[in-house]
């Protein structure tokens, strides 16, 4: 008999839902609002709508989630969602399974890109390797040795709150100088106002980067320098071997040219020598996350092995 699984993509405005089999084919993915302003009841509601979508009649046998933060099953609660802390409601996660009847996995949702983007880009090429979330935030997931490192109590990889300026701007975590408070999307946007008083989405100003604006050319030298410091001390604090980019505002093609991040990178890597650590595009799009979502059900049924 044919098994399937669900991957749960759960974000700050979305959900998404899709059916795999193990096989790893995506079967179908439906999407919905999460509507997390009108609270947790509300949010529930949602995913099981767009998982009984999603599964069109079929039974599924185990339910991977991706979600914001760092999910501690002795807690049975996420930390460390600053955007979403209506996911943070202690119990939330075992009202889903007592929805679905099913194994249900939870991991961090840059893990779930990492390990999506690993199976497309990387598998048999690269062990050790870095995955970013270029978004609404920050996010990343580390693969090491070719598997997922989620520390000791799975809240590794939290490189987007480090800070690379102790006395810097503020992030929506509280910390000062964290990168995400100068990478994300909001982030670029509010440093650009800073610079210009203009208010501008992360494209427009691009757009105004290759007429060469002065505050767009001073606000993109300024980002290629901070994430390229910030890959490097991740290279060199893991020792590896490639970096892939994912998220909204890794679309843009100006992170991969030659002289911009990769140039400030190479400045700061310290010990053994590295030759290229190169910077990956995304495969996926936006279907990296709900799949690593369904890698996870797919390996507590000895399907996967990560």
């Amino acid at each position: 008999m044919d098994k399937y699984v669900i991957g749960i993509d759960l974000g700050g405005t979305k959900v998404e839902a899709c059916l795999m089999d193990t096989t790893r084919t995506i079967l179908t993915r439906k999407r919905t609002l999460a509507n997390a302003h009108l609270g947790l009841d509300e949010v529930i509601k949602n995913i099981h709508k767009i998982v009984k979508e999603a599964a069109e009649g079929r039974n599924f046998d185990a339910v991977g989630i991706g979600t914001p933060g760092t999910y501690i099953s002795q807690d049975d609660k996420l930390y460390g969602a600053p955007n979403s802390i209506v996911y943070e409601t202690p119990g939330f996660i075992q009202q889903l399974r007592n929805k679905f009847k099913v194994p249900v996995m939870v991991e961090n949702d840059a893990n779930c890109l990492a390990l999506a983007e690993f199976f497309a880009s990387c598998e048999n090429k690269y062990r050790f390797v870095l995955a970013v979330i270029m978004g609404t935030g920050f996010g990343t997931g580390l693969i090491l040795d070719n598997k997922l490192y989620r520390g000791a109590r799975g809240g590794a990889g939290e490189i987007g709150h480090t800070s690379i300026d102790i006395n810097g701007r503020t992030c929506g975590c509280g910390r000062k100088g964290c990168i995400e408070a100068y990478l994300s999307g909001t982030s670029i946007s509010r440093r650009y106002f800073d610079l210009s008083g203009n208010h501008l989405d992360v494209p427009q100003i691009y757009q105004l980067y290759l007429s060469k604006e002065p505050s767009a050319i001073v606000l993109f030298e300024e980002s290629f320098h901070i994430l390229g410091e910030a890959l490097a001390n991740v290279v060199n604090a893991f020792d590896l071997e490639a970096i892939i980019m994912g998220g909204g505002v890794s679309n843009l093609p100006v992170w991969y040219e030659e002289n911009t991040v990769t140039r400030y990178m190479k400045n700061s890597f310290f010990g053994v020598p590295r030759g290229e650590v190169p910077l990956i595009p995304a495969k996926l799009g936006d279907s990296a996350g709900v799949a690593g979502a369904a890698y996870l059900a797919l390996r507590e049924l000895g399907f996967m092995n990560f």
